[in-house]
C-alpha cells in the first residue's frame, strides 16, 4: 500500500510545494486522533446496539469516547435522511397519523411528566414507511402543516377524533375512529393500531433520560434512518460516510 495512504495523508511530490494534507478533510473522520479502522469498528458496534460496557471492552475506549462517538454516529445517520424519504403514502395508500408524548417523570418520581410531544405517521404498505417530528403544540395549523409536508396527495388518512385533525378532510380522504368508544370503528373498520404499535416500539428505543427537546430532531431522524436501512445497516452506514460532506473551520 502507498505510504501516504497508510499515513492517511497526501504529500505533494513537487519540490516547490511538498505540502502535506490529511485525506480525511471534509469527511466524518477528520479531527479525530483515532485510526479510521478504529472509528469504523465503533460505528459497527453502534449500528448493532452494542451496550456501553461491551463497546468499551471491544474498543478499549472509556465512557466519554463511547458516548461522544455514539452522538457523532447519530448525527451522521440523521443527516443521511432526505426530506423526500420522509414523504409517505400516495394514491390510495392508507396513512395512520397520531401524536404521542415521549415523557418521563420529573426526578423519576411524582405525577408531573416532562417530555416532548411528537407527531408521526405510518403507511399501510409492505415497507411501512414512517415520519416522526417533534412539535411545540398540537394545534390544527401545526398538524395540517406537518401532514402537508409528509403525506403525499391522494393518500387516505386515518386519525383519532382529536380536534386538531378537523380540517384534514378538506385535502385528503379522511376517516376517524373515536377512541373514547372503541379502538376499531365497528361500522367502517377504521383504526390507528399500526401507529400505536409504532409508538410502543419508539418508546423502547428512546431512553427516558433522552426524551428532551434538545437533540430530539436528530434522535428521531437517526431512528428513521435505521428503519429505512434495516435490511442493510452496514451498507447504509458506509453510504452515509461517503455521501455526507463536512465543513471544518
Amino acid at each position: 500500500m502507498n505510504k501516504n495512504l497508510r499515513r492517511e495523508t497526501f504529500r505533494c511530490t513537487s519540490h516547490r510545494c511538498r505540502k502535506e494534507v490529511s485525506l480525511r478533510i471534509g469527511t466524518f473522520f477528520y479531527g479525530s486522533r483515532l485510526k479510521t479502522t478504529q472509528i469504523l469498528l465503533m460505528g459497527y458496534l453502534w449500528l448493532f446496539k452494542m451496550p456501553v460496557d461491551g463497546f468499551k471492552k471491544m474498543t478499549g475506549h472509556g465512557s466519554e469516547a463511547a458516548c461522544a462517538f455514539r452522538k457523532h454516529f447519530e448525527h451522521l445517520t440523521a443527516c443521511a435522511v432526505t426530506a423526500e424519504s420522509c414523504v409517505i403514502g400516495g394514491e390510495g395508500i392508507i396513512v395512520e397519523i397520531d401524536e404521542a408524548k415521549l415523557g418521563k417523570r420529573k426526578y423519576h418520581r411524582g405525577h408531573r411528566v416532562d417530555g416532548v410531544w411528537v407527531v408521526g405517521g405510518i403507511e399501510r404498505s409492505p415497507e411501512k414507511r414512517v415520519f416522526v417530528v417533534p412539535v411545540e403544540d398540537r394545534s390544527a395549523s401545526t398538524l395540517l402543516d406537518i401532514i402537508h409536508r409528509h403525506v403525499a396527495p391522494g393518500s387516505i388518512v386515518y386519525t383519532d377524533c382529536w380536534r386538531g385533525y378537523a380540517s384534514v378532510g378538506q385535502e385528503y380522504q379522511h376517516h376517524q375512529v373515536n377512541h373514547s368508544l372503541h379502538f376499531v370503528d365497528p361500522s367502517s373498520g377504521v383504526h390507528t393500531n399500526t401507529i400505536e404499535g409504532f409508538w410502543n416500539g419508539l418508546k423502547l428505543q428512546v431512553r427516558p433520560r433522552n426524551r428532551t427537546k434538545q437533540g430530539m430532531d436528530q434522535r428521531l431522524l437517526s431512528l428513521i434512518w435505521r428503519r429505512q436501512n434495516k435490511n442493510a445497516l452496514w451498507e447504509g452506514f458506509l453510504r452515509a460516510l461517503s455521501d455526507i460532506h463536512y465543513q471544518y473551520e
